[in-house]
Parts: structure tokens; sequence; C-alpha cells
């Protein structure tokens, strides 16, 4: 319709729907300038926050909120010098986890262990990113519980392959991380119990570890398949002493219930990292060793096929390794038997590679024939060798005690060398050729 003048006349609910499309648009602009001015004010790069959605700027802006007020009370103006000498000393990224499971804080060095970036997955819930069979596990650690401490392995995606590419989330692989940090309540908000963790990826075993480390193969029972002939230098055995055994037979009695542990673990995740254990010696006494442990598995069935260990030795004193002498420089409690295999080794007849190269009558003693080489024939002269001493007949040592063989189950006996081989001096005088074999049997023992 038109009016006198001409001009066409607006119905009121055409008004009123333009003028509400008009307030509309002014909401939604002024709305978008209020997310932008918040954006400026979170503490990311300016090439980041430019991009960020609006959902992305209220996720970080909540954790930011969150972070401040449980960490008001907390940080000094003294850690703010060093805080850029923190992340590069760490083999891990730093988590900030509430009990319901929001991931309020992490790290911005998450990226190079996991691909994911730190706007990513702050304010997400951890377990939109965790192994669902570790979803359980993690409710655990994050609950209050009478210790703080907490320490266990869940398996996270990551977008970086073992190759260092980077592919999508929707490609992602589980990479198995170990974590390990306390509990904590706020005072200033007891009811919203956090953790901190320190989230250390587990690498993939390499095929030449550095240090004092050997690699062995072991089949899913944790029997010896392959080991390295450096385990003889480290804690005394060959390669072939171990095939067949089982590894349970070299841990320390009060070691096997954390390694058992350790295995269930591996099993179920695909790799673990094993706390300090002692790991016995061949002739007494044990080394402290941590290992860290994968599960290799079939290209085209995905089936487990064995371990693969990487075993450190961390009792060392940095002295050069005797062979003669087993390994005295690493071995701690060598004088000590603590199981029924090092009994064994020790009073199992000597071969000649085992004697030392001075006894040579020992080594020459193994046939008849060669014993008829040690002996005089008729014409030979004998020349006394006192040296001008007045020589002395040295006094019979004493043979070794009978021990009966103990029972499996009486693990609380200790057998030293001292024990095994008493030598009462005091009654008569040793000559000096007779004190330098006796002091080289018992350092063969």
């Amino acid at each position: 319709a038109k009016d006198q003048t001409g001009t066409e006349k607006t119905h009121p609910s055409e008004r009123r729907k333009e003028r509400s499309r008009d307030a509309a648009r002014f909401r939604r602009s002024r709305e978008t300038e209020v997310f932008q001015e918040l954006a400026q004010q979170l503490p990311v790069p300016g090439g980041v926050s430019v991009h960020l959605d609006k959902a992305s700027i209220m996720r970080l802006s909540l954790s930011l909120l969150r972070t401040r007020r449980l960490l008001s009370g907390v940080l000094k103006k003294d850690d703010r010098l060093m805080e850029d000498l923190y992340l590069p000393s760490l083999e891990g990224f730093v988590a900030i986890i509430t009990s319901a499971g929001a991931m309020i804080y992490l790290s911005d060095n998450i990226s190079g262990f996991m691909g994911l970036t730190q706007v990513e997955l702050m304010g997400h819930s951890i377990f939109d990113f965790t192994h669902p069979c570790d979803h359980e596990e993690i409710r655990e650690m994050l609950s209050v519980k009478t210790r703080s401490e907490r320490n266990f392995f869940m398996r996270m995606k990551s977008t970086v392959t073992n190759k260092g590419r980077t592919v999508n989330l929707k490609s992602a692989s589980w990479k198995v991380l170990h974590c390990r940090g306390r509990l904590k309540v706020c005072s200033s908000c007891p009811t919203l119990p956090w953790a901190v963790l320190l989230c250390e990826p587990l690498p993939q075993p390499h095929p030449h570890p550095p240090g004092h480390a050997f690699i062995s193969k072991h089949g899913m029972d944790m029997k010896f398949v392959y080991c390295e002939d450096s385990v003889r230098d480290l804690i005394g055995y060959q390669p072939e002493d171990l095939h067949g055994r089982s590894a349970y037979e070299l841990y320390h009695a009060l070691d096997t219930s954390s390694m058992i542990k350790s295995h269930h673990t591996m099993c179920s995740k695909g790799q673990v990292e094993s706390p300090l254990y002692r790991m016995l010696a061949k002739r007494g006494g044990y080394v402290w060793v941590k290992t860290q442990g994968t599960v290799i598995f079939a290209t085209r069935s995905s089936q487990p096929q064995g371990i693969i260990c990487i075993n450190q030795v961390l009792s060392w004193e940095g002295s050069r390794i005797c062979l003669s002498r087993l390994c005295r420089s690493n071995v701690e409690e060598r004088t000590v038997l603590f199981s029924l295999a090092q009994m064994e080794a020790v009073f199992r007849p000597r071969y000649p590679v085992d004697m030392a190269e001075s006894l040579f009558f020992a080594r020459m003693k193994a046939e008849p024939e060669e014993l008829a080489q040690l002996a005089p024939t008729a014409g030979d002269a004998f020349v006394p060798l006192d040296f001008g001493q007045q020589s002395h007949r040295p006094h019979p040592m004493p043979l070794p005690h009978q021990h009966q063989r103990p029972r499996p189950f009486l693990c609380s006996l200790r057998f030293t060398a001292d024990s095994v081989l008493p030598c009462d001096t005091s009654s008569a005088t040793l000559s000096q050729d007779s004190c330098l074999i006796v002091s080289r049997l018992v350092n063969l023992i």
C-alpha cells in the first residue's frame, strides 16, 4: 500500500523485525569485540589468539582462572626468575588435573612429546584423550586418599610417530606416560583437590643404550631368550647361563612384588619403567638396576611376541672392570649369597677358565696326562727356594665344612665366603707362598 505522497507503507510487524535484526547484529558485533578483548588477555602468542574461536576462548579463560586460584599462594617472585630453566631440564611435561579430570594446566613443551599443543588440550577432560582401559585407574589416582603420592602409567593420544612425523588427531596412536606427582588440596578451595603430575613419555628401545646397560629379550613369561655379552662384565653371567631361565630367579626377594606389578603393567599397556630393584650377581651380592620393558607385537596378527628390556646398572663406581675378580667394582655385598643359584655357582667344581692365571698347578691337574707332566722324572735335581730364610712347613688348611643343601623355604639364610672357609692361622705360622695361595683362593670364592 502507498500513502498520498506515493511512498510505500511498512507494516508495524516488519519494522519490529528490522529493529530486531539490527539489535542482533549489534549484539553479535559487540560479543565479537568482547571475545577479541578477552583473547588478547590470554597468556598465549598473538598469532594463536587471533585464530581462536569463542568456545576455545571460554575454555582457556576458565582454565586460567582456575590455575590462578589454585596457585595464588604457591608461586613466589623468585620462582619466576628460574621458570625458563625448569622445562628444558625435565624429560616430560607438567600437568595440573582436577579430581573431575579437567586439565586446567599443561606446560607448553607438551607439543614436543605428544604432538598436541597446550591450547588444544587445556580445559578438556583427560578422559577424552586417554585409553578407555586406563580410565578406572586414572579416577582412582585422582581421588582423595590417605597418601598424597601418585605414581602410575597411562596411555595418551599422540600425533607424533616413531619417525618424528606429525599426523592428525584421527590417526593418533597411544603413547605410554609415566606420571608421578602429588595430590593437593587448596586452602582457598578445599572442595577442589587437584593433582600436580610430571608426565614422562617412555621412549622406544634403542639398539645401543648409553651407559652401563645391557639388552635382554624375554618371552611373555619373562624367561630369557637372548642377552647381550655385556652382561658378563656387569653382573658376571655368561649369556648362555641365562637362556631359558626366568628373570624372577635374579630378582631380590624383597623386590619381587614390585617387579610382578611392573610385569602386569607392561603386559596391559605395552611399556613400563620399573622402579629401582636389586638383581642378583652370579656368585654373590647384587647390583641396583632400573629396567625399561617394551612388548613387541607381530606386524600382521598384532599378537605379543616377546619383551625387550633395557637394563641400566646403577651400582657403578667408575672403576675398570676386572673379569678375574667377577666385577668386584659394582657388585654390592658380594660375599653374601641370596639364592640357591648363587650358592651352586660358588660351590660347583671350578674349571680352568675360572682359575687365576698364576695358579699353574690348578690349571694342569684336569687330566692324568697333564699331572704326569708335573711329576719329577729320574735324574731331576731339587733346588730349595728358601732364599736364605728358614723354611717353615705350612700348616695344612682345614677342609671346608660340609653344609647341607638348604631347603627352598629357608630364604632367610645368609651364607658368606668367610663362613664357608674358616681358617685358623693363630696355631701355626704360614709361609709367604702359602699365604699368597690362600689369599688367592679366598678371592676366587
